[in-house]
């Protein structure tokens, strides 16, 4: 049986006389794909739905909808908590507004440990810093289980072996993974790779 397509990205973002052309492709399940050569930022954005001029399709929701925030998961490094939760609340949290949809539910400790935030479990999360915060999102992307992921590392983040199985694991079962910088996660796992096309604009 032929893998259904998931995602469809085209169009481009621009801010701040930057603009980033994300070309026409698509994935389908356990594909995976590394963008490289634009803002992150940027890019981040179009998948939160917040540029009008990105048409980013997934699972046939536009990005930024309701329906597609159901079947997208997110890690990046501007992720913002809730004010009052934990670290581990988060995680529970995360279960709650979106039941899983691939696979068990993983130990919340396990991925904690694996992505490195076993040690903060119990700290509110505001006050973690840029790269907790990437931790944290990442947590809660592995333990939603959800059909595509998009993940944003900083270049510096190297993850462990126990994240990258999980990774593996997920593709094995279908995920779709975008992965947003050329960092070592992004390598070990890419099937796939685009380098986007940035062009200066004027005001």
């Amino acid at each position: 049986m032929t893998p259904r397509t998931v995602l469809e990205v085209r169009g481009s973002v621009a801010r701040e006389g930057v603009s980033v052309r994300l070309g026409t492709w698509s994935l389908s399940e356990g594909g995976s794909m590394l963008l490289t050569g634009g803002s992150q930022d940027l890019v981040v954005r179009a998948f939160l739905g917040l540029e009008p001029d990105a048409q980013i399709m997934v699972l046939g929701a536009k990005a930024g909808s309701r329906e597609a925030r159901s079947v997208l998961a997110m890690a990046f490094a501007e992720f913002t908590p809730m004010p009052s939760l934990k670290v581990l609340e988060h995680l529970a949290l995360a279960v709650r507004i979106g039941p899983p949809r691939l696979g068990r539910v993983p130990s919340f400790r396990e991925v904690l440990e694996e992505v490195g935030l076993l040690s903060s479990a119990n700290e509110v999360a505001a006050n973690l810093d840029t790269d907790g915060r990437f931790q944290l999102s990442l947590a809660m992307l592995l333990v939603r289980l959800l059909p595509v992921w998009v993940v944003a590392p900083p270049i510096s983040y190297q993850a462990s072996i126990g994240v990258i199985e999980r990774m593996k694991q997920a593709l094995d079962a279908g995920v779709a993974i975008v992965f947003l910088s050329d960092s070592e996660l992004g390598q070990a796992l890419t099937r796939q790779s685009r380098r986007l096309d940035v062009r200066a604009t004027h005001d």
